[in-house]
């Protein structure tokens, strides 16, 4: 989808998208991160371990407010069944892997073997998630399309904001705009929070990935 076509949508969408942009962008960083993982440099474990379990609550927090709120949104309004149990079940499949996935990071700085194992389900993660991330934008812009209005999309957003983690009031949206070009800032919700928040959030990053990544 183009930058006009992404800015002209509803704000929500536009954030949805953006979310989708940045979980593939950091999955990829976090694979490399965790195979270039210097050996007894319990700093950057920690700093790795602690990123990966920022960026597994932002994807189960995503998937739960679908779930939760625009799933049956949409079916209360006649969307396309088949659509909607495709979402679903890519959800499931997509959860066991993320736990799987969480569990070994937490294995971090204590294990050696776990930096290869998080690479390795990292890349698998990121492959399955880019592929969810793609059939669903499909969907919304083709089978959900005709139960979609702004008023679902605010009522999503307020939705995912409200049952949001505290902490992701200073991160989510540095993280949303560190993706988004100029023409699509207006789906970054606290966009001045996400300027505000920007230096702190490269300074995470570095700590996790290193000062090149």
């Amino acid at each position: 989808m183009t930058e006009s076509a992404t800015a002209a949508l509803a704000p929500g969408h536009q954030t949805m998208l953006l979310a989708h942009r940045a979980m593939v962008r950091d999955l990829e960083r976090i694979g490399r991160a965790a195979r270039e993982l210097p050996a007894g440099n319990a700093e950057r474990a920690t700093a790795l371990r602690d990123y990966v379990d920022r960026i597994s609550q932002l994807i189960e927090h995503h998937h739960e407010g679908e779930d939760d709120f625009l799933w049956p949104k949409l079916r209360e309004r006649g969307a396309d069944e088949e659509a909607l149990a495709l979402m679903t079940a890519e959800h499931e499949d997509l959860t066991k892997v993320l736990h799987v996935w969480h569990a070994t990071s937490r294995r971090l700085g204590s294990d050696e073997a776990a930096p290869a194992e998080l690479a390795t389900q990292t890349d698998t993660l990121r492959e399955q998630l880019a592929q969810h991330a793609g059939d669903e934008e499909r969907e919304l812009t083709g089978r959900l399309a005709p139960a979609l209005d702004k008023g679902v999309w605010k009522g999503f957003a307020t939705h995912m904001r409200k049952t949001a983690p505290g902490w992701t009031l200073r991160f989510m949206p540095a993280w949303l705009l560190s993706v988004a070009t100029p023409a699509e800032r207006g789906g970054v919700p606290g966009a001045p929070i996400g300027r505000l928040f920007s230096g702190w959030l490269e300074k995470n990053r570095r700590a996790a990935f290193g000062d090149t990544y």
